[in-house]
């Protein structure tokens, strides 16, 4: 072998170890690209997964914030509908008690049981004075005379008078106290008497929306 032979031969072996080598690096390079695009995907990814995230938390939040804000809205809106509902009731109501409490009094069972009560009432509040005084129209007088008198029996001496035009009731006086449990003197008593009847109709209002419990 010449030395022309042996320097051609040694430059197709350097010329391939080049190409090897080259073909090394850029298979090195290329999987180096490879991974890094798809650590920049995987990166991207996740990124965007964070951000639907995020912005399906803020839209719930959103919802949810709407959903609160329309039912206080139609909470308020039914909260006054149930008062003007519950005024109207009470205004019919106000209207109708003097007729019912007449009514009520024209039964004689329930007279007495009426004039018990206001005795009852008269013997919690009113003081001892010595003396009571019970007024009653003339059209009761001699029915419930004894009815009093009974439910009123204590030490203090019970005078039972007539007054005419009193109507449908009683007053019991003691001192300068006085249980007045006409019809006139019940009525007078509108802010207590609606806050009663208010209490009434909420506690039927509420029987009426409770839902149904089933076994």
């Amino acid at each position: 072998m010449n030395a022309e032979t042996v320097l051609e031969a040694q430059t197709v072996a350097l010329l391939r170890r080049l190409s090897r080598e080259q073909e090394m690096r850029t298979r090195r390079i290329r999987d180096e690209a490879v991974e890094q695009s798809r650590e920049i995907v995987r990166r991207a990814r996740g990124e965007a997964r964070a951000r639907v995230h995020e912005a399906a938390l803020e839209t719930r939040r959103e919802v949810e914030l709407a959903v609160a804000r329309r039912r206080a809205a139609i909470d308020t809106r039914e909260r006054r509908t149930r008062q003007a509902m519950l005024r109207t009731l009470l205004d019919d109501a106000w209207r109708r008690l003097p007729a019912a409490l007449e009514s009520r009094w024209s039964e004689p069972p329930a007279r007495r049981a009426w004039c018990r009560a206001a005795c009852a009432q008269a013997l919690d509040s009113l003081l001892d004075t010595g003396r009571r005084t019970v007024e009653l129209d003339p059209r009761w007088l001699d029915e419930l005379r004894s009815v009093v008198e009974g439910a009123l029996a204590t030490n203090d001496a019970v005078d039972v008078v007539p007054v005419a035009g009193l109507g449908a009731g009683l007053r019991i006086r003691g001192g300068r106290a006085c249980i007045d449990a006409t019809v006139a003197g019940l009525v007078a008593a509108r802010g207590r008497i609606a806050a009663e009847v208010h209490a009434e109709i909420d506690q039927a209002l509420a029987r009426e929306v409770a839902p149904e419990v089933t076994s």
